[in-house]
């Protein structure tokens, strides 16, 4: 805890960072350095061997309204972030404005002595809705900056307003038009040091950043030693004396930094995905675009395995239909999404699940409807991405809960649509999306391709079978023929009736085979207490933030568990309800409205899960949500609405 001796600010015992559970936010303009800000302050703290987590929050405009990062680290593995923090990093008044309640009692602010004379109240990006909400809260505060953070100090908070400028200018010997665009590793660094992270480690962190730009990593350097070396000087009436270095954790073994875009990237790259099409679309587009830049694909004795195409098309119609075009050519084929783009591709999803094509379709949901939320997270398409397509017919809808899930699910998926002939969409949300997090991953290694037919002779490509599989070959191979109308067992067009019933059961029969033959930890899985009395159902990103709040749940008395479930269709009633009957209490805890999770349960397992914890915001659920809605969900309450984070 920091301790105040008049206008000194002493950190004894290693500072804010004996729990070794840290929440950092950075926020400053859109444009403004704060995404390479945040990516510099998460690879620092991994590289000094702890466990990170960050959130990317930003607006969907170019440049000027207020973005964000807020990151934890700890010791342990952390797949969720919470509330309050610890640090708070402003390169405006607008990060002031909007974060300044979120600061933790005994947390730190820092921001540029520019800032101090500025008026919180005439902030041109600010929403109308927002600058109300704000002149309220500060009645009682003031208006200005500096009077905001006297208000801070009161409450017993540490306020750092530092020349980063005259520092930067005098140390770093940087002209002004140079000085805004280093800014933000100034204010990065103090918060590092602050914490207790070396000064090599950030230096490090920088090299890696930016070591494909020499001059901008050299001069990000010289900033950063710069700031360190003022801390323990007299700057602004305070003095930082530098909390001592975190140990360096035992060796953790090999870890990857990663977004769940890039995540996916990998998966598929590693499941040998040959042509993957997309058209630009937040937050899917960065999938595509890691894809591009691995040209050439490696084996493990560095032999050249082949090279993925890449493919912008005109729109979401055209991507799935160059996808279904790849897979029927045998080459492994996906393309991704999010919400809009999917709507488009219905009818391309339904002539696959018609002719029995094996593409995957990477979801990632963003806040809708229409263009909704464009930048931000949803859980609401649960529902949309299990019946896309009118008509019936079998699909596979797999959801990640994290990013090692999601990394190998993306080979998962194009097993599952190889050896089921069916579209598998692989669905995910905009938090896996763009938060970035350490893993390590053990990547599936078993490429399944299905059952195959080269023969080229007396080629029947729907021909019947009793385990609902048709031998595949490729086109070219043998004569074979498509169409998007109900055919017989070669392909032709046919409204027989029996032909017709026999074709209709052959693709849904499927769903009883992939149900058998999945393993159970592709369906659900159980975290927690095994003799639980409460059980929380959730999916996707969410998980993380329910399996994070176990420990301080069983800390308060409550024998609790977390089911999260995978394997959305077809759905695995049976195993799911085995799990669901052990409870006296379900809570479904997701990022809808409806409680959609909730719904497919009732609908599937015949349980009424009444009591709900939703937040339809955009911004994540944290784990200090969890434990706060648990206790009112206890407490009586049925319908909890989460309106946490900015």
């Amino acid at each position: 805890m920091p301790h105040r001796y008049g206008s000194t600010v002493v950190f004894e015992h290693g500072g804010l960072v004996g729990k070794m559970d840290l929440n950092f936010i950075v926020g400053g303009p859109q444009g403004g350095g704060i995404e390479t800000a945040g990516l510099l302050a998460v690879r620092a703290l991994a590289a000094q061997g702890l466990e990170v987590f960050a959130d990317r929050e930003y607006h969907s405009n170019i440049k000027g309204k207020h973005s964000y990062s807020h990151i934890r680290a700890s010791e342990k593995r952390i797949r969720s972030i919470k509330y309050p923090v610890d640090f708070l990093g402003a390169l405006d008044v607008e990060t002031l404005a909007t974060h300044y309640h979120e600061l933790k009692r005994e947390g730190m602010l820092v921001h540029g002595t520019g800032l101090s004379r500025k008026q919180l109240t005439k902030i041109p990006s600010m929403d109308i809705h927002r600058m109300e909400r704000l002149k309220a809260d500060l009645e009682n505060i003031g208006d200005t900056v500096e009077e905001l953070d006297e208000w801070l100090e009161r409450g017993g908070m540490t306020v750092l307003a530092l020349p980063f400028a005259e520092i930067i200018s005098d140390e770093a010997e940087q002209s002004p038009p140079m000085i805004e665009r280093v800014m933000n590793t100034a204010l990065t660094t103090t918060l590092l040091r602050a914490a207790g992270i070396p000064l090599k480690t950030v230096v490090e962190a920088i090299e890696a950043l930016f070591k494909e730009k020499e001059e901008v990593k050299t001069l990000n350097i010289s900033v950063a030693t710069a700031v360190s070396k003022s801390l323990d000087e007299t700057a602004g009436g305070k003095r930082l004396k530098i909390a001592p270095n975190i140990p360096q954790p035992a060796e953790k073994g090999k870890r990857m930094l990663v977004a769940g875009n890039d995540a996916v990237a990998v998966g598929k790259l590693v499941g040998g995905l040959r042509l993957q099409t997309y058209y630009p679309i937040t937050p899917a587009a960065d999938e595509s675009f890691v894809i591009e830049q691995h040209s050439v694909l490696l084996d493990s004795d560095d032999k050249t395995l082949g090279s993925p195409i890449v493919i912008q098309a005109e729109d979401e119609i055209s991507a799935i239909c160059m996808a279904i075009g790849g897979a029927l050519t045998g080459v492994r084929s996906a393309t991704c999404t999010s919400g809009p783009g999917f709507s488009l591709m219905v009818e391309g999803i339904g002539w696959a699940g018609n002719n029995e094509v094996p593409v995957v379709i990477t979801y990632y949901q963003r806040g809708g409807p229409s263009t909704g939320l464009p930048t931000r997270h949803s859980q609401s398409d649960l529902l949309f991405s299990l019946n896309a397509g009118h008509g019936e017919f079998s699909r596979i809808v797999l959801a990640s809960g994290d990013h090692e899930e999601a990394m190998n699910d993306a080979i998962k998926c194009m097993n599952y649509a190889e050896k089921y002939q069916v579209p598998v969409i692989h669905l995910l949300d905009k938090g896996i999306a763009n938060c970035v997090t350490t893993v390590r991953p053990s990547l599936v290694k078993e490429i399944v391709r299905g059952k195959r037919d080269a023969s080229g002779q007396d080629y029947r490509r729907f021909a019947l079978a009793d385990d609902q599989i048709s031998p595949r070959a490729y086109l070219g191979e043998s004569l074979m023929w498509y169409t998007g109308d109900e055919h017989d067992e070669a392909g032709h067009i046919s409204e027989d009736p029996q032909t017709r019933r026999m074709m209709y059961e052959k693709r849904m029969g499927k769903r009883e085979k992939i149900l058998k033959e999945t393993p159970d930890e592709d369906k659900a899985v159980l975290f927690g207490e095994q003799d639980y009395e409460d059980l929380i159902i959730t999916w996707g990103i969410t998980t993380g933030a329910a399996v994070d709040a176990i420990p301080e749940l069983a800390s308060k008395g409550y024998r609790a568990a977390v089911l999260q479930l995978r394997m959305m269709d077809p759905f695995p009633s049976d195993h799911v309800a085995g799990i669901l009957s052990k409870a006296e209490n379900l809570i479904s805890i997701e990022a809808n409205y409806l409680g959609q999770l909730a719904e497919l349960v009732k609908w599937k397992c015949g349980a009424d899960v009444r009591k709900r914890v939703l937040k339809y915001t955009g911004r994540l659920i944290t784990q200090d949500e969890v434990v706060h809605a648990f206790d009112r969900i206890k407490s009586g309450e049925t319908r909890i609405v989460l309106s946490g984070g900015e």
